[in-house]
């Protein structure tokens, strides 16, 4: 493809300009080849215009750069933002793939996972063929690709939407991220339909502040990113901002407050449950094995998109319905002994809140808390997290995450002084395997151990190595 190509639509100025044969685009050194397009990224440790000579000498014919520079002689293209324009540069790369389906996208703090599944499972119920990108895997019908990010880079997104499109789906849904918003990861890729699903506390280490991570966030709910959007009316940030647009501008969902679309008859077990959701005054019941308030959410946030989108109800509920366990998503295992461990991806403190409420809804036994938080992250999480197990649990055990460059007894000790002022009932064991273990073995028929934080993940951030290891695995080893 030739340069002038990879630049139509695209606000730009030139500098040793000659119209490249381009091969392949990246924003890395690493991976730059012959006839590649190089985008001279601004990180947060390292600069990319300052490699842009590396990447010639290994095969660069061409870079983008927000401002000359004097020392490299091939074609210059200078644009205002290297982010936004690598996606929209990408884009044309790729041939416009994003054109060529339905695109459904999903934000908020919790629940992005569990609400993109939904989405699939409502979608194949009305015959369509779907793709998924996201955090545990991305996803063509039913065949699965390694997913790195929640968010995928640019370049790579639209590779993705790019195999998509040569699959011919029908429709899309992904999860956005917080950093891929803020980012400008999705520069020039306006989802047909947007959810966005709470606003809690979470990657502070980034945003600095909640007030930060809560305006990207809610950047999601303009013009730039969605046509169609759709938002939970009972959180509390998401309302004030939906009651200070143009009435009707954000179809809303929720239990609460009044709204489009919304639950009742609402029964919940550990089998299950079972509602009413109304849609656009047409009330179509759901049965499903998954549980929680916090999944009620995510379905009707599922369900009203669809239903903008022109899907029918009867579909709809039918996807709803079959919708499975979401990997490392509130997945209920029995255990031997009859007891009941639940394996949940939550990691913040709503997260946390919303796991072990539901679970206390409909356990009938005592209920037994087990997490830890991720070291290099935000910090002032880990004791609120700690006062909600106290609070919240008849039994905590802190143990450790993903403790990264972290001293992983620190991070406890800074869990444990959340739950001190609390309860005493709680104990420490560092070693996440060991802790699983011990805490079963104390577990009575109808007992019920929430361990959360890690999910589907299958290994462990320690000293800046990933180590093999599974909570699932863990699990097998007490059910044999």
């Amino acid at each position: 493809m030739k340069l002038s190509q990879i630049l139509s639509n695209i606000d730009y100025q030139t500098h040793n300009f000659f119209d490249a044969k381009i091969q392949h685009i990246t924003c890395s050194t690493a991976d730059v080849v012959k006839n590649s397009l190089y985008f001279c990224i601004r990180g947060q440790n390292t600069d990319g215009h300052t490699l842009a000579n590396v990447a010639v000498e290994v095969g660069a014919v061409a870079i983008v750069t927000d401002h000359i520079l004097l020392d490299v002689a091939v074609p210059q293209i200078i644009v205002a933002d290297v982010r936004s324009a690598m996606g929209r540069m990408a884009s044309n790369f790729y041939h416009n793939p994003r054109s060529k389906f339905k695109l459904i996208g999903c934000t908020g703090t919790n629940g992005k996972t569990t609400t993109t599944y939904m989405l699939k499972s409502i979608l194949e119920t009305a015959g369509y063929k779907v793709g998924l990108i996201g955090t545990i895997c991305n996803m063509i019908g039913e065949q699965k690709f390694d997913s790195q990010l929640t968010t995928p880079d640019p370049i790579e997104l639209h590779k993705i939407f790019a195999q998509m499109a040569k699959a011919k789906v029908d429709y899309v849904v992904m999860e956005v991220s917080a950093h891929a918003i803020y980012l400008n990861k999705m520069a020039g890729v306006v989802c047909d339909a947007g959810i966005l699903t709470n606003i809690t506390q979470d990657h502070l280490d980034f945003f600095e502040t909640f007030e930060n991570y809560r305006d990207t966030k809610l950047r999601f709910l303009t013009d730039e990113f969605c046509k169609i959007k759709v938002a939970n009316i009972d959180d509390m940030s998401i309302q004030k901002y939906v009651l200070s647009q143009k009435e009707g501008k954000i179809a809303t969902f929720g239990l609460k407050n009044p709204c489009d679309c919304f639950a009742t008859r609402i029964t919940m077990s550990m089998l299950g449950t079972s509602y009413i959701v109304n849609l656009d005054d047409e009330l179509r019941a759901v049965n499903t094995r998954l549980i929680g308030e916090f999944n009620l959410y995510n379905a009707l946030g599922a369900a009203l998109a669809c239903l903008r989108l022109g899907i029918e109800t009867s579909a709809i509920s039918l996807g709803l319905s079959s919708c499975d366990f979401v990997s490392g998503r509130c997945n209920i295992i029995p255990l031997k002994n009859g007891a009941f461990a639940v394996v949940d991806y939550a990691h913040t403190p709503d997260g946390l809140a919303n796991i072990l409420s539901s679970i206390r809804k409909v356990a009938n036994g005592k209920l037994y808390s087990l997490f830890g938080c991720g070291g290099n992250r935000d910090t002032t999480k880990r004791s609120i997290m700690g006062k909600i197990s106290g609070e919240k649990a008849d039994f905590t055990v802190i143990t450790s995450d993903n403790p990264r460059l972290e001293d992983p007894q620190a991070i406890i000790s800074q869990i444990e002084e959340g739950i001190k002022p609390i309860t005493q009932n709680y104990c420490c064991i560092q070693n996440r395997k060991e802790a699983i273990l011990t805490t079963i073995n104390k577990l009575s028929p109808r007992d019920v151990l929430v361990i959360a934080g890690k999910g589907a993940e299958d290994y462990m951030d320690i000293a800046g190595e990933k180590i093999h290891y599974s909570d699932f695995e863990v699990l097998q080893e007490v059910k044999k």
